[in-house]
């Protein structure tokens, strides 16, 4: 006759499964025989995942529970490092290899030893994380496309702030920008006393132009005026278009002497320029004006207006020639009218 206490135990046995068979996580218990792993305990959840009608899993090896060599090598592997470590190992898996579709289980190994001191067991729990992973991939690739639609509204920004400081004709800087930049740059030599040098350019006879060949020739040659100008720049020097077929360069770091001896040399290479049109070739002289900072004022008003007379007496006395502020009415002529 069975004891009461065997009976309690029974009991107490029979409400431990009966509770574990109502958990969704997969519970179960192997026993380590050699190379081999037997299943002698898994609750509902785990036998209703695993059995795929072949019957029940209790009292079945691994490798009959998993047909894929591969996967219940990987398995068997994890299995092997719990029982050499002695310590409980967590760690993410999924069912490639056994069932469509994939499913990923966060598990819980816990090595046992039984009442013989001997014989090794390992307790498992398999949590399934499937929806976690997906919700994961998804956050993933939502964000992935934040960042995307981020840099593509950085890049747009990017043009849109270009846009807003060019002329769009010639791509030259325009006219609030280029202020900004004088005011910045007069600044800076002034703390630094070091001299800055404003060239100001007009086109000579350029209505004329505009008038006998038409306003697309205009347009290029303002085009490849502008080229020309950017050509020889250096990486401080400041090119806008100010208006019309007058333009500004701001020469940092440059006082009247080295910028006028610079800018002969290129008006003499660049004035008069050629331009090829539909009927032939034509050529295309500027004029030049020079004022410099700080002899010739240290407001950006002040200095565009000395090298805008500078440009007026240039014109005055002829075209193709270069004027500074403050000279005499001697003129460097560079080209032909």
């Amino acid at each position: 006759m069975t004891s009461p206490v065997n009976n309690i135990e029974a009991m107490d046995i029979l409400l431990l499964k009966g509770m574990l068979d109502t958990m969704t996580d997969h519970i179960f218990i192997l026993r380590a025989e050699g190379d081999r792993y037997k299943l002698v305990y898994c609750n509902l959840a785990m036998d209703n995942f695993m059995s795929q009608g072949n019957g029940p899993l209790c009292g079945r090896y691994l490798d009959e529970l998993i047909p894929d060599p591969v996967l219940c090598r990987k398995i068997s592997d994890n299995y092997a490092s719990v029982i050499k470590s002695g310590v409980v190992s967590r760690y993410e898996e999924d069912t490639e290899g056994f069932s469509t579709p994939v499913t990923f289980f966060e598990t819980t190994l816990s090595p046992l030893t039984g009442e013989d001191g001997k014989t090794t067991y390992i307790g498992g729990i398999s949590r399934n994380i499937t929806a976690r992973r997906n919700a994961e991939k998804a956050l993933q690739e939502a964000n992935a496309k934040l960042q995307q639609q981020l840099e593509e509204n950085n890049r747009l920004r990017d043009e849109l702030k270009e846009e807003s400081i060019r002329d769009p004709l010639t791509n030259l800087y325009n006219r609030r920008h280029f202020m900004e930049c004088l005011d910045r740059e007069l600044g800076r030599a002034k703390r630094g006393q070091f001299a800055l040098t404003l060239m100001m350019a007009d086109l000579d006879y350029f209505k004329d132009l505009n008038d006998q060949y038409g306003h697309s020739v205009g347009d290029q040659a303002l085009v490849e005026f502008s080229q020309r100008l950017t050509a020889t720049l250096r990486k401080e020097d400041v090119v806008c278009r100010w208006g019309g077929e007058e333009f500004l360069i701001m020469m940092p770091g440059l006082d009247q002497a080295d910028a006028k001896s610079r800018i002969i040399e290129w008006q003499q290479q660049n004035s008069p320029m050629k331009i090829v049109v539909a009927n032939g070739t034509i050529e295309l002289s500027c004029s030049i004006g020079l004022a410099t900072a700080p002899e010739h004022g240290l407001r950006p008003d002040t200095l565009i207006n000395a090298a805008d007379k500078a440009l007026y007496r240039a014109k005055a006395k002829g075209r193709n020639q270069l004027r500074t502020a403050g000279d005499s009415d001697h003129a460097e002529n560079v080209g032909h009218c």
